[in-house]
């Protein structure tokens, strides 16, 4: 028996940890967008028993990457938990904790908006009732010293993670939630904000923080973010152990000692994507019609509310396996949803494809279940009539043919294609993590060395027209950063480069009415300010900067020339890729449960149905 196997039984807890969703609708034309009210219905009180726990943790990051749309999620939880729950079995965490009423700690949730033509940046406080803000210490304090006491007697915890995610550093890396990262130095008049990256949560450390409260408590989970397939491993094992009887003389090391009975499932939940995986990214200006991912489609069919808008929808659900299989149905997105009892038949899929397939030591029987296993993949009806089975397969049929209805050109091979069919050809790139691009060299170099001491000489000489003070400051103040360093350029049009000085420089850190109006008219400036800098220099009285602004920007394009279509065709519903990549999931799922019901694989068994009925543990109703 494999460590893995000797974890003690711990009843139910539900935790709610929405970290990190992000989006947001366009305030109106020439109005700096607030945060709306979403209207919340008010449900009696339900019968709650004293255990139970649910949590909301969202916000991570930086005012940078913490995304409107992740505001949006965890504030409906928020709300949504605490409309239907007691005060004290409810808690939250969200950026850098903000709270209504409350002086506002630092304005934490990044938001776009459409201006004149323009998407223009701003920053809002994300309050939440009753916030905590979404650090490592935070989180893990409340968890030792409230949260996990609360459940370890047999309660439930509900966990919903929806913040950013990302693989954790080192030799062993695994799936991490991204927490907030901003933290206070110093007091008074020097005190200033600075970025902590490891302030991250990895499933080791989740799991150690578990393991040592959650006594007979059970986790009833689900993660939104990117990387989060992990997260299945707090109760799921790495690798899923061969049972010796499978092997007549040699036995891999792979084989566990099968003389103890598996400890009973206490972790389960769902999640938006493999560990290797990004999710749908969140978006600090979600479109309502085309923001479709996971972690807005399970939270809205959870709750039966329109996240965006606060409007009903449907009747909320009673179970969160309810809510991953209308959200999966739905998805049309990167995402690669699936859950815990999945990763488990998947894990098993693995040792199969490598251990088994590799072994001449298998038995007759053995062997023939395992070339089985590889016909069912190659699409083959896997011919089980196990009831829990064969709904299983009912509901991989379903995701199936909405992945075919969602890709058409990829249809019959998402339904009747052979493994090698549903494998997506490698992927052809030049190596290591994909990198921003950023400006060519040249265009640089026509920046630095041409237009902008020409630019800073109008600028100093107050000879710009139409340009504010407060963006006259703001130019002036990157200027000088360029010349201080170098290696730093902030040219004009490269948003993501100059969007951390603008957060500082432009007044939205420091919450209040003056700072506020001079924020809006820099995020303004900044919004079309390559536009307005390539306007000075192509009438600019000096050639050279001339010159410099037509080779940059091109010829000004007349008001009656046709508008320039993007040359690249609207993809198809869906990710064909992905969608690829899900049902050979699906298929492999399938295939082992097959195999371990062929080989009557009790011990496996009892654990797939032990997390299959901890998914469907019913939320406590009114």
């Amino acid at each position: 028996m494999t460590p893995a196997f000797r974890r003690v039984f711990n009843p139910v807890f539900l935790v709610v940890l929405s970290l990190g969703f992000c989006g947001g609708c366009a305030g109106p034309a020439g109005v700096a967008p607030t945060l709306e009210t979403a209207p919340t219905a008010t449900l009696p009180a339900p019968k709650v028993a004293p255990g139970d726990a649910f949590v909301v943790i969202s916000g991570g990051g930086t005012p940078l990457s913490n995304n409107y749309s992740q505001y949006l999620q965890a504030r409906a939880l928020n709300d949504a938990w605490r409309a239907r729950y007691p005060r004290e079995a409810v808690w939250t965490f969200f950026g850098a904790g903000n709270r209504p009423g409350a002086p506002v700690v630092l304005a934490d949730v990044r938001r776009q908006y459409k201006h004149d033509g323009l998407l223009v940046e701003s920053w809002l406080p994300g309050e939440l009732a009753e916030n905590r803000p979404a650090t490592k210490a935070e989180i893990l304090g409340a968890l030792q010293r409230e949260i996990l006491p609360r459940v370890a007697q047999g309660g439930t915890l509900t966990l919903f993670v929806g913040d950013h995610g990302e693989l954790s550093r080192g030799k062993v890396r695994e799936s991490a939630i991204t927490l907030w990262q901003m933290q206070r130095t110093g007091s008074g008049a020097k005190a200033s904000w600075r970025s902590d990256p490891k302030e991250i949560l990895t499933v080791s450390e989740l799991r150690a923080a578990l393991d040592a409260g959650l006594g007979r408590g059970r986790v009833v989970f689900c993660f939104t973010c990117c990387h989060s397939g992990g997260f299945h491993h707090l109760d799921v094992p790495r690798d899923a152990p061969a049972n010796p009887a499978w092997f007549r003389g040699l036995q891999p090391v792979a084989c566990a000692d099968w003389s103890e009975t598996p400890a009973p499932a206490r972790i389960a939940g769902f999640t938006a994507t493999t560990e290797d995986s990004l999710a749908a990214g969140c978006d600090p200006d979600p479109d309502p019609e085309k923001w479709r991912g996971y972690e807005r489609l399970f939270p809205e069919a959870l709750l039966g509310v329109d996240l965006m808008s606060g409007k009903k929808l449907a009747p909320a659900l009673s179970d969160f396996a309810a809510a991953h299989t209308t959200a999966t149905l739905l998805d049309r997105t990167i995402d690669k949803p699936f859950r815990t009892s999945e990763a488990w038949l998947e894990r098993y899929a693995t040792l199969i494809e490598t251990v088994l397939a590799e072994s001449p030591a298998l038995t007759p029987a053995v062997r023939a279940q395992v070339e089985r296993y590889h016909r069912i993949v190659n699409g083959e009806a896997p011919g089980v009539s196990d009831p829990a089975f064969l709904a299983q397969q009912q509901q991989t049929e379903r995701f199936l043919a909405a992945l075919a209805e969602q890709n058409p050109s990829a249809a019959l091979v998402l339904l009747a294609g052979t493994r090698a069919d549903l494998t997506p050809a490698p992927e052809t790139t030049s190596g290591g993590s994909r990198r921003r691009a950023g400006a060519p060299p040249n265009i640089r170099k026509l920046w630095s060395e041409t237009i902008r001491p020409a630019w800073k000489a109008a600028l100093v000489a107050k000879k710009v027209a139409d340009i504010p003070e407060a963006a006259r400051a703001f130019e002036l103040q990157l200027i000088a950063l360029e010349e201080k360093t170098p290696a730093k350029i902030y040219l004009p049009g490269d948003r993501e480069a100059v969007r951390n000085e603008l957060f500082w420089r432009s007044g939205y850190a420091q919450v209040d009415a003056q700072n506020q109006a001079r924020a809006v008219v820099v995020a303004r400036w900044e919004a079309g300010r390559r536009a307005a800098i390539l306007a000075w220099a192509r009438a600019a009285s000096d050639e050279k900067i001339r010159a410099a602004a037509l080779t940059w920007g091109g010829p000004v394009r007349s008001k009656n020339a046709p508008a320039v279509r993007a040359s690249n065709t609207p993809p198809e519903l869906g990710e064909k890729k992905e969608a690829l990549q899900r049902a050979l999931f699906y298929r492999r799922v399938l295939g082992a449960w097959a195999f371990l019901i062929a080989v009557d694989e009790r011990g496996a068994l009892e654990r797939l149905a032990a997390w299959r009925a901890l998914e469907t543990s019913p939320l406590p109703s009114s």
